[in-house]
């Protein structure tokens, strides 16, 4: 049983994200989650690649800090959508949570600074597409058309898409008048779909 990068606790099986076209189970990603800080890693990622993996939503601000924005697995829409929530990506093998990231920063040598969830953008997007995957055949059918990354393609596969979006199309504003409020909601209390962090290497912070 491996143990969390976070704090140290085991980490317990949680869900498969699929990675591959076909998804089949040798095309999918495990996701363990730790009890504790409630953390979620991919099972392939060493401890010791934690810090990479992490430093890999990072974006240098201006003023010389560094901003994370990541997919929080504390959030709402995280227990509600489960296998189906529409921030599991096969590339993305960090899943932190308010409580999770300030050790995962501190080993990569910054102190948070600031803890946000945003009341717009991507956390309402996956909300939204969240509950958009109770109906479709394609995770995040929405989302994937809209990036390119989703096509029909056999016979089989043109009529499952093609049914995804008529499906879509009805149920986008109805969705969307449960799901702006409740993300709204969400935010305000702590539990919001995305996470920012504001960071300051460690180093900056002890010359202040």
């Amino acid at each position: 049983m491996s143990a969390c990068p976070a704090c140290g606790e085991p980490l317990y099986a949680w869900l498969l994200v699929r990675s591959g076209k076909n998804g089949s189970a040798g095309d999918s990603l495990l996701l363990e989650r730790c009890e504790r800080c409630r953390l979620g890693v991919a099972a392939s990622l060493a401890p010791a690649n934690s810090t990479s993996a992490l430093l890999g939503f990072a974006q240098r601000l201006s003023d010389g800090r560094v901003e994370l924005r990541v997919a929080n697995r504390a959030s709402v829409q995280a227990s509600l959508g489960g296998s189906h929530w529409a921030a599991l990506e096969p590339q993305r093998r960090l899943y932190p949570t308010p409580e999770s990231l300030p050790p995962l920063a501190a080993a990569a040598g910054m102190e948070i600074e600031e803890l946000r969830f945003p009341r717009r953008g991507r956390g309402q997007a996956w909300m939204w597409q969240t509950m958009l995957n109770a109906f479709t055949f394609h995770e995040n059918f929405a989302l994937g058309v809209r990036a390119g990354t989703l096509r029909p393609g056999s016979a089989g596969g043109r009529l499952r898409f093609g049914i995804d979006a008529i499906v879509t199309v009805l149920a986008a504003l109805p969705v969307a008048l449960v799901s702006a409020p409740l993300e709204l909601i969400a935010a305000l209390v702590g539990r919001g779909g995305e996470l920012v962090a504001v960071a300051r290497r460690a180093e900056d912070g002890r010359q202040r």
